[in-house]
């Protein structure tokens, strides 16, 4: 849902450079780029894995990649030789204890007129897994270390000097399948969210989350994301902007 998101609030948006930080094994910078029109896409990881397979992926679409192996910190981040058009800041702020320090840093490199793509996992739907699994993200050195509730995510936004345009529930397929992916203790890389758990469970948590998105986009995609929120989806701009 998160792709269908993008199209929908981004489609009146224009830029050449993206920045994807944390980007994991997912083409969320590529269809950032191809809505917006981007020709250049950075991407900062602590994987060089990551980074090596997101570059590759971008040469497969033609779009000029590059990957920076740096930490998430606000005097690495104040390095940053370029403003972005769009900034995706996705699935990351709950593994950083200094979200605060880094969220400012990121916002500070966002161009005028420059657009953010926050998303972060709900209170509610960590908590819920946490009771499931009382071991969920804690066998990882990148695992969750924050928890936001609507609250904690803006207030840590306007710290950042970021005021969001679209803020929204949603991704209720992906609580469905974490529901059992966690449950039923498989094991996933925290981190990047691949699962490493194959055989029957492997494929029931795909065929699962698959789906179970079909059905909440088929009834009623923002009213699910309401009932069952597992992410929160955030388009912000600079204060001012």
């Amino acid at each position: 849902m998160i792709e269908s998101l993008m199209e929908r609030h981004l489609a009146d948006f224009s830029g050449e450079r993206l920045l994807d930080v944390g980007p994991g094994y997912n083409h969320f910078g590529l269809l950032a780029a191809r809505i917006i029109g981007g020709r250049m896409v950075t991407y900062i990881d602590c994987d060089e894995k990551v980074l090596s397979w997101q570059i590759a992926e971008s040469g497969k679409r033609g779009i000029e990649a590059e990957g920076l192996l740096i930490p998430l910190e606000r005097s690495a981040l104040g390095g940053l030789a370029e403003q972005y058009d769009l900034i995706l800041c996705q699935e990351v702020l709950e593994h950083l204890g200094n979200a605060e320090e880094v969220l400012a840093a990121l916002a500070k490199r966002l161009a005028p007129g420059g657009r953010m793509v926050i998303t972060v996992p709900t209170l509610r739907s960590e908590r819920w897994l946490k009771r499931l699994n009382p071991n969920y993200m804690k066998n990882d050195p990148h695992g969750h270390v924050r928890e936001f509730d609507e609250t904690g995510l803006r207030e840590l936004m306007r710290g950042a000097g970021l005021r969001p345009v679209v803020f929204l529930p949603t991704q209720p397929h992906a609580l469905v399948a974490h529901t059992l992916i966690f449950g039923s203790r498989m094991r996933i890389e925290e981190s990047t969210g691949r699962i490493l758990t194959g055989g029957i469970r492997g494929f029931v948590s795909r065929k699962l989350s698959k789906l179970s998105k079909y059905l909440f986009c088929a009834t009623g995609p923002d009213w699910w994301g309401r009932l069952l929120p597992r992410n929160y989806f955030v388009v912000a701009v600079k204060n001012g902007s």
